[in-house]
């Protein structure tokens, strides 16, 4: 067999099986009603510009103002406290995700919109994205963990 027709043939093969494989598996945590058209081989198909539905703006978050998120600290989108979940459009299931509320201790420059319509959800929630994640927010005191709080998920 020549170096070409091995060529063909390995190429053949791999195609074969890419096209048998189906479609990629549900990242950990999903909805397990997410559509495969919101998932790539590498995980979710994000939308763009951060997810923002329209040219977002910056404002200075005050003192006292409570927000909350879902996911882990190390995240740096927020949306004012209760906002609905399906609103922020993200591709968890809401029940599988750590909730957590803070309060807004300094002030906080944050950039602000409307989260686009996304993985299947009707978008919406204003969301706020600031430059240090929550973790960072909380270590150098411009944001307080604000104990309870009851995650805003569908019932």
């Amino acid at each position: 067999m020549g170096d070409l027709t091995l060529r063909r043939a390995v190429l053949l093969l791999a195609l074969a099986a890419s096209a048998c494989a189906g479609p990629p598996p549900l990242p950990p945590g999903a909805r397990p009603d997410l559509a495969r058209e919101w998932v790539t081989p590498q995980g979710y198909r994000w939308p763009p510009d951060n997810g923002f539905g329209e040219r977002a703006t910056y404002l200075v978050l005050p003192p006292g103002m409570l927000l909350d998120r879902f996911g882990q600290d190390n995240g740096r989108f927020f949306s004012p406290r209760g906002a609905a979940f399906g609103a922020r459009a993200l591709p968890s299931d809401c029940a599988t995700l750590p909730y957590r509320v803070y309060r807004v201790q300094a002030p906080l420059l944050a950039r602000v919109g409307y989260a686009l319509p996304w993985f299947g959800e009707p978008g919406g929630a204003t969301q706020l994205l600031t430059d240090a994640s929550a973790e960072q927010l909380l270590a150098d005191g411009t944001l307080v963990a604000v104990p309870g709080g009851e995650a805003p998920c569908p019932r």
